[in-house]
């Protein structure tokens, strides 16, 4: 069988937020035609269980102890700023630098004859020695310097706006040299080819594979009245959480009073998130089982105003069964249809219009029912692969 070397960020297991799905996802997908040694980086100390999980599918697994979470460490972070300015290079490619993945890296590829060598995320391209790149494939997750540019678009501080559109920039110029530099790179959307698409990267190793996910579980409990909402995903991740403080300071205080009780399911909520918590607000933190809560939800939201490439959590809810109100930029790269298969809302009236319409019993099983059979179609395991 045919041997690969896989590097990614953070060891794809347990299976608590989307990069990791889709990461999981593909090496089980390569696993039937590679023995794979995987690379990562990890923020805990004891792994073995999710080591134990993922050497189902693989053959080694090699992780070192990194914390690379901005929101866990404030000293931490401005090492990080300071280095990497220093340095000039983009944040979130120095946020990960460490000698350590680079020996291990180097060690793997003079000792084994690989057939391909598979870079899972941007952030890792760096650890790849300059000689195996025309041999080498990178996935992206997302258009990254995109997420920057959006986020300082949105940013109303002018010191913060000022330096995320220098990092927006400089990871622009990054991302699209590595690009240019790679045997093939993946993307996720036509979306992110576009933005990526320009004088200093033409396209031409590139090529669209979808997010793909599985069908396993579906949503039995459909209730009478639609009040129990979901929002789904890790709040560590700064979109996730300028999305959330959006739709609790500008639609929340609107619909609160008529029985709608909100679940905000992720690890690492802030301050400013927490401080929403009361008997209608329940903010859980990380969860073992996120089907408990598809379950006890009636709809899902996805107030993102920042991001790039596809959101996993979409694609999840809609296999499970679960309608979906999303911005724009939150549902882009999926081909869902503003209501048929996904309701779409980008301001807050329109939020407030949409929960109201999906009260409907019949609009409801419609969105429901067609997102379901879109993933059967574009986006489950058998049909991406």
């Amino acid at each position: 069988m045919k041997r690969m070397l896989f590097l990614t960020t953070e060891l794809p297991y347990p299976l608590d937020n989307g990069g990791k799905i889709r990461t999981y996802n593909m090496i089980k997908g390569l696993s039937g035609e590679y023995n794979i040694d995987v690379v990562c980086f990890s923020e805990l100390e004891d792994n073995t269980n999710s080591i134990k999980e993922l050497k189902e599918i693989c053959n080694n697994v090699y992780v070192f102890k990194k914390l690379y979470t901005n929101s866990k460490s404030k000293s931490k972070l401005i090492r990080n700023v300071l280095s990497s300015t220093i340095k000039n290079i983009p944040f979130i490619v120095g946020k990960f630098s460490d000698n350590g993945y680079r020996e291990k890296v180097e060690m793997l590829l003079g000792e084994n004859n690989y057939n391909c060598i598979l870079v899972d995320h941007l952030q890792v391209a760096q650890f790849v020695p300059e000689k195996y790149l025309l041999q080498a494939v990178l996935s992206q997750h997302n258009c990254e310097y995109l997420i920057l540019k959006r986020m300082a678009q949105e940013s109303s501080n002018y010191l913060k706006k000022v330096y995320v559109e220098y990092e927006s920039r400089k990871l622009e110029k990054y991302e699209k040299k590595m690009c240019s530099q790679f045997k093939k790179v993946v993307l996720l959307s036509e979306e992110d080819k576009k933005f990526l698409i320009g004088k200093e990267y033409n396209g031409e190793n590139s090529f669209i594979l979808p997010i793909s996910v599985e069908m396993n579980f579906k949503k039995k409990n459909i209730n009478s009245e639609k009040k129990n909402i979901l929002f789904l995903g890790t709040m560590s991740w700064l979109p996730n959480e300028q999305g959330v403080l959006w739709f609790l300071e500008n639609v929340w205080h609107h619909i609160k009073n008529y029985g709608y009780k909100l679940y905000i399911v992720g690890k690492n909520p802030s301050d400013s998130i927490k401080k929403f918590e009361d008997s209608n607000v329940v903010i859980t933190g990380y969860v073992d089982d996120i089907n408990e809560y598809i379950e006890l939800c009636d709809f899902s939201i996805v107030p993102l105003f920042i991001g790039g490439g596809m959101r996993v959590k979409i694609l999840e809810c809609m296999a499970k069964n679960m309608p979906i109100i999303s911005t724009t930029i939150g549902a882009e790269g999926i081909e869902a249809v503003d209501d048929n298969n996904i309701l779409i809302a980008d301001t807050v009236d329109e939020f407030i219009n949409k929960i109201k319409k999906i009260q409907d019993e019949n609009i409801y099983n419609k969105i429901r029912q067609s997102a379901t059979k879109l993933i059967e179609e574009k986006y489950s395991i058998s049909a991406v692969n």
